[in-house]
């Protein structure tokens, strides 16, 4: 039966542990056959270091190996990765129940019988992988929900609340109630899009699909997200402003990707900004790009931030002024969304009080 290669496979990096060179590198040339990266140790020392050092996505693990042996490997393996985190396949030559039961209560996730079954092998490494993947999704899924679900859903909360009391019987109906199911029509406008949006394009740490171009105007999108925002900026005691140019050119890109980016910067502004100050959002424009800027009066950031700003899961030396949670996935999101469009993201530090975070996106696709 020939190989199929798989050009997906080619993300995905083996570690191959066998103290056997002709093993090894006759693994090594069947699972390259089939895409895979490959990276050879010769024994459990070497493997634990490569383990230390690289991120790997499935261990191939000889049971049998002189100096520290393929259960004394995975022992130690299963003290820094779990079974989901780093999937560990033993292998092993003479099929002894007794060993493949250890191995299993050590932590291994399944196990191979030399001379390999490619195709099973194959499957099997499919398996353990897919299950990982899975994994990252679900992860993935709860740190989208809890970041990008979590403010429009207080929002909707708030207008919920302000519409009940003016709606209890013998109280007042104020002027402003249709202004008030509009906004919370809009905030679940909102959330619906981006429920859809991550649906569609899944887990960035699966894939990453291209970016759903279209002619759009920087300012549109700027106008929804001050409207998403409005509720929370009174909540903050944060005046909203804009200075939008009005010569903006159109530009093509993917309207819901820069709609997360401006709700993230925006949130942000307001997360980390005391009462009483003002949060502006500008867009302008040169010859080659499309900017937009949102410049804050919080704290400003530290030298030491700055290192770490657009990374994942980064904590940052300032707390939201209103005690709300951080994720510390927002900023990378954006980074990733705004290099989708081959543009830029950035920030500085303004010269009396607080931060501005700007992107530019490009205006020739």
């Amino acid at each position: 039966m020939d190989t199929v290669i798989s050009p997906e496979n080619s993300q995905y990096t083996l570690l191959i542990v066998d103290d056997n060179e002709m093993n090894r590198q006759l693994m090594a040339l069947q699972f390259k056959r089939a895409g895979y990266s490959v990276v050879l140790a010769e024994n459990g020392y070497d493997a634990l270091e490569l383990i230390e050092a690289t991120s790997f996505d499935l261990v191939l693990l000889d049971i049998m190996m002189p100096g520290i042996s393929g259960l004394e490997t995975l022992e130690e393996i299963r003290k820094q990765h779990t079974l989901i985190s780093l999937p560990v396949i033993m292998v092993t030559a003479d099929d002894l129940e007794q060993s493949i039961l250890k191995a299993l209560q050590l932590g291994a996730n399944d196990y191979l019988t030399k001379p390999l079954n490619v195709p099973v092998a194959l499957a099997r490494i499919k398996t353990q992988l897919t299950l990982k993947d899975l994994a990252v999704l679900k992860d993935e899924f709860v740190r989208f929900a809890s970041h990008d679900l979590k403010k429009p859903l207080i929002v909707m909360m708030d207008i919920a609340s302000e519409l009940k009391k003016s709606l209890t019987p013998g109280a007042t109906i104020t002027a402003d109630i249709p202004e008030l199911v509009e906004l919370i029509t809009r905030t679940g406008e909102n959330m619906q899009q981006v429920i859809g949006g991550f649906l569609n394009t899944g887990s960035s740490a699966i894939a990453t699909p291209e970016p759903k171009y279209k002619k759009i105007f920087l300012n549109d999108i700027v106008d929804k997200s001050l409207q998403a925002n409005e509720s929370y900026a009174r909540k903050k005691g944060v005046r909203l402003k804009k200075e939008l140019a009005s010569d903006l050119p159109v530009i093509e890109a993917d309207e819901f990707r820069l709609s997360q980016v401006l709700d993230n910067l925006v949130g942000n502004a307001l997360k980390f900004s005391p009462r009483e100050t003002t949060t502006i959002v500008r867009t302008r424009a040169d010859d080659k790009y499309v900017y937009a800027e949102v410049c804050d009066g919080g704290p400003g950031i530290t030298e030491d931030d700055m290192k770490i700003l657009f990374t994942r899961y980064a904590r940052l030396s300032n707390r939201p002024t209103g005690g709300e949670s951080s994720s510390g996935i927002g900023l990378a999101m954006s980074k990733q969304f705004i290099e989708l469009h081959k543009g830029r993201i950035g920030v500085r530090n303004n010269p009396e009080s607080g931060a501005t975070f700007w992107f530019s996106i490009p205006i020739k696709h």
